[in-house]
């Protein structure tokens, strides 16, 4: 008995030096403002443009004497977890860099914008903005997030395969079958029987493909009420069976799990569809790869259906110098400050800054059909705004889709299956869900 309570005492003594610890920490990291100074955080994601924010911050302070901005750099994919155990600890930075896919589940902690909004509507261009653009800074109404870039869904394509094989680069109507009949064409055979090059990628182990076919054959993942999971409905099920059939009907793509290591880039597929802006300033920085982009291929409901996905900055509920910090996010997404980032290899979320840049004369680096991308805007649509879209994705829906790809189950069972396992999760939260 005496040792139980010894070993009990020991545990208490050592849960207190922990919790005294935490709080040192907590003060520690308490900013220091210099006298006659307010001192900002800006939380953000480790990047190769970090010299061209370090600039952008000597030169706000230059313009704004009053205010220090303190970066603390975070590896990209620690950045969502930290965020949330700062606001666990009561800690979070007055900025932070975010996005709309990840606006609902950080809602608790963002600052509700639009007061900001439109009392600068004027000042910081807001119908500068792209009406798609503008619809993802919001949700139900409210601005939250002011944007720096984005993210959009295109059709990838290599210029000099599909010159190799004697096919016409893609044009702004093609369909899902003008995506088969060129991705057989484009398909080379190589040793053992297994095409050397393919047609097509297959983007795996996410939404980023799937969820295209689900939308334009006419499917939804929820209701609009975000109660129920949709993705047993027949026109999602034809969407998750296109995404099957590239490899097992139309032999465009590999087969599951057999897709080549960064075969874009490495000229091992000579298309794909839905890709990432980012990866723009790395396709370029490869002399031998001669690439473009053009809108989706449509599919039987339709063009549209593609991601169109925001990031930028916003301000934490509970900053103390909300103001301040405001002056920080105008400086950052003024149109100087995103003509810098385009200049990097992005699309811009302002009007005039891509005018600007389609109106430029001389060579620039691809993609050569800029106009296409700019065009894709119309096409595009957030995901589903859910606060626990990214969980389920990844942990309910995803398991079921990557079973599907093997050939465990059928697209039917797939989309049956991930439906009622979404919808009896969120049943627990609401009785009506399911």
């Amino acid at each position: 008995m005496l040792s139980r309570l010894r070993e009990l005492l020991s545990w208490c003594l050592v849960l207190l030096l922990a919790g005294l610890g935490f709080w040192w920490a907590g003060r520690s990291r308490e900013p220091r403002s210099e006298p006659g100074r307010t001192e900002i955080t800006w939380y953000m994601i480790i990047t190769p443009l970090r010299g061209l924010y370090e600039e952008q911050v000597a030169a706000f302070e230059r313009a704004h004497p009053g205010i220090k901005v303190r970066i603390c750099w975070v590896p990209g994919g620690e950045f969502n977890v930290k965020l949330k155990t700062l606001a666990a600890a009561h800690q979070l930075p007055d900025l932070f860099f975010t996005g709309d896919v990840w606006l609902s589940y950080l809602l608790p902690f963002t600052r509700d914008l639009t007061p900001y909004v439109q009392r600068d509507a004027a000042e910081i261009g807001l119908e500068d903005y792209f009406p798609a653009i503008r619809r993802a800074m919001q949700l139900e109404g409210r601005y939250y997030i002011l944007p720096e870039y984005l993210n959009l869904s295109l059709l990838y394509y290599n210029r000099r395969m599909l010159a190799a094989a004697g096919q016409p680069e893609p044009t702004a109507d093609w369909t899902w079958a003008d995506l088969v009949r060129a991705g057989q064409a484009l398909t080379q055979p190589g040793r053992g029987g297994r095409p050397d090059t393919w047609g097509c990628a297959r983007v795996e182990g996410w939404w980023g493909e799937w969820l295209i076919y689900v939308r334009q054959a006419g499917g939804q993942v929820f209701t609009p009420d975000g109660r129920r999971c949709l993705l047993d409905a027949p026109a999602a099920v034809a969407g998750l069976r296109f995404y099957l059939e590239k490899s097992s009907r139309y032999r465009i793509s590999a087969p599951a799990g057999f897709e080549p290591l960064n075969g874009f880039v490495n000229q091992r597929v000579a298309m794909v569809l839905g890709g990432h802006t980012n990866y723009w300033l790395n396709y370029n920085q490869m002399p031998a790869l001669d690439w473009d982009v053009q809108l989706l291929p449509a599919g039987p409901a339709g063009r549209s259906g593609g991601e169109l996905a925001i990031a930028g900055y916003s301000i934490s509920r509970t900053s103390r110098h909300p103001e301040e910090t405001w002056q920080l996010v105008k400086y950052l997404t003024r149109p100087e400050a995103i003509a810098a980032v385009v200049r990097h290899g992005h699309l811009s979320v302002r009007r005039s800054v891509a005018d600007a840049v389609l109106q430029a004369p001389g060579p620039r680096a691809n993609p050569r059909n800029l106009a296409a991308a700019y065009r894709q805007f119309e096409f595009g649509e957030p995901i589903p705004h859910h606060a626990n879209y990214i969980e389920l994705m990844f942990q309910v829906v995803q398991p079921e889709v990557d079973r599907m790809l093997l050939g465990e189950l059928t697209p039917e069972e797939a989309g049956r299956r991930a439906a009622a396992a979404v919808n009896a999760f969120l049943a627990t939260f609401d009785p009506r869900a399911g």
